[in-house]
Order: structure tokens, then C-alpha cells, then sequence
């Protein structure tokens, strides 16, 4: 008796096309008639591919979509985007969210967006699958709805288109800002040093007031110890010994005669 737990033999691409092919749902559809008519002589992925990108050029050919286009030119006939600084300070620029840029872009409502492409590749249908076969199968997919693969990537595009915009407009805000406020800095940072010299001016106007204050007291200080030492000398032969009531400086008295 074999072994159950021994692992399963891995599947074939040509299985596994196979299981896509069988699918009856939206998610993936069965392989169209043109794609399995190319399944022989050189493998089911690659015809499948060729059905979608011709990988097998003849010589000297140019490898281009099925669509003909290409993707630079995918939207290059519509007008950029354009966005405008609002007319006041706002904090929360950075944190728009993405569908209010792609909004105020104007991207509309696409057959399918670049979010739709995402829901497909993660679809659980294929999600265990190789890249290349889930290409294949959204590729099927969308051929099934009669949508190219160029409307997903033409709606990534215009959202980076949006995106490109809204950044040109935070730096063009942001170096309007600048040189607006630099001016104002600038103004700014001369009114406060005239400011800066007219406080030093009055504080050293203040301190010359404390030091004339302060002279005139020393001044007069030598001055009245002149007089005192006089005023003294006058009085003192009439005091009969007695101490002179005549003070000389700081020198105090009570004053009293008897």
C-alpha cells in the first residue's frame, strides 16, 4: 500500500492550464479557442503568451503588446494633472488619502482599475500559481470581458500621473512658502535687533543713572566730612571736656551737651 503521506507528484503546467481551462466562473475563464489551437510545438505557457506578447519574433521584428500600443503612449494624449496649494496653512497635506488625490486627478471609474488587476492576481483560483500563469489567467480573464490588458495599466498610470502632480504641487507650495516667509524672517529678524538696540540703549541709560546716583553720593560725602571736621573744631573748645556732639563722617552722637 502506497504511502499516503508521501507528498503528490507536483502538477504540469499542462495541468495546471488545464484547471484554468476547466473553470467555468468570472474569476478565470476557460481558454479560448485561438489560445488552445497554439497549445503544440513549444509548450502551452509560451503559446498562451504568444497569444497575449508575441515572444517569438522573427528576425530583425520589434516585440510590442497585442494591443499595438505602447505603454508610454497609453495616456499621453490626455492632460496632466493639476493640483492647487490651498490658499491657507494645512497641516494634513501629506496624509490625503490616495482616492481623494486620484479624485481631485479626475480619474474616473475604469472597466478595470489597477485595484481590480491586484484582486485578480491575488484571486484563489491562481493564487498558488507561478507569476507566469497568473498572468495568463488574467489576461484570459480580461479578454473574456472584451477588456485589453492595456485599461488596467493605462488606470496605474494615470494614478501615478496624479501622484506626480500632487508632489510637484507640495514642493512648488513648499518653495512659494519659503521665499514668502524668508522675506518675512528676514524683516523680522532687522526689527528685532533695532529693538535689541534701543533696550541695550535704555539699560545702559539706566546703569549711567545708578552710577551718577552713586557719585554724587561719594561727592558728597568728602564734602560733608570737610564741614564736619569745622563745624567740630569750632564747637569743641566750649564743651569743658565733654564729648563733641559734632559727628565727623559716619561717626554717630546722642546729641547730648551735659
Amino acid at each position: 500500500m502506497p504511502n499516503q503521506r508521501q507528498p503528490s507528484k507536483p502538477k504540469t503546467t499542462e495541468e495546471i492550464l488545464r484547471e484554468i481551462e476547466s473553470t467555468s466562473d468570472d474569476t478565470v475563464p476557460a481558454l479560448s479557442d485561438h489560445a488552445r489551437t497554439h497549445t503544440k510545438g513549444g509548450g502551452a505557457i509560451k503559446s498562451l503568451l504568444n497569444f497575449f506578447v508575441k515572444i517569438d519574433p522573427e528576425d530583425g521584428e520589434e516585440v510590442e503588446p497585442a494591443t499595438g500600443a505602447r505603454v508610454s503612449d497609453l495616456v499621453a494624449n490626455e492632460p496632466a494633472p493639476q493640483f492647487s496649494a490651498p490658499p491657507k496653512r494645512d497641516s494634513s497635506l501629506a496624509e490625503k488619502a490616495l482616492e481623494e488625490i486620484y479624485r481631485e486627478a479626475g480619474i474616473g471609474d475604469s472597466p478595470c482599475s489597477a485595484d481590480d488587476l491586484a484582486k485578480l492576481m491575488d484571486n484563489p483560483a491562481v493564487a498558488n500559481q507561478p507569476l507566469s500563469v497568473k498572468v495568463i489567467a488574467v489576461n484570459l480573464t480580461l479578454s473574456a470581458k472584451g477588456i485589453g490588458i492595456d485599461t488596467p495599466i493605462s488606470d496605474a498610470v494615470r494614478r501615478d500621473r496624479a501622484l506626480e502632480a500632487y508632489q510637484k504641487m507640495l514642493v512648488e507650495h513648499a518653495s512659494a512658502t519659503e521665499q514668502r516667509n524668508i522675506s518675512k524672517i528676514q524683516q523680522l529678524t532687522q526689527d528685532a535687533e533695532e529693538y535689541l538696540k534701543r533696550k541695550q540703549a535704555e539699560m545702559e541709560a539706566l546703569r549711567g543713572e545708578i552710577a551718577e546716583a552713586k557719585r554724587q553720593s561719594m561727592d558728597f560725602s568728602q564734602r560733608r566730612e570737610v564741614e564736619e571736621t569745622r563745624l567740630a573744631g569750632l564747637v569743641s573748645p566750649f564743651l569743658e571736656g565733654k564729648p563733641n556732639p559734632v559727628t565727623i563722617g559716619n561717626q554717630g552722637s546722642d546729641g547730648n551737651l551735659d
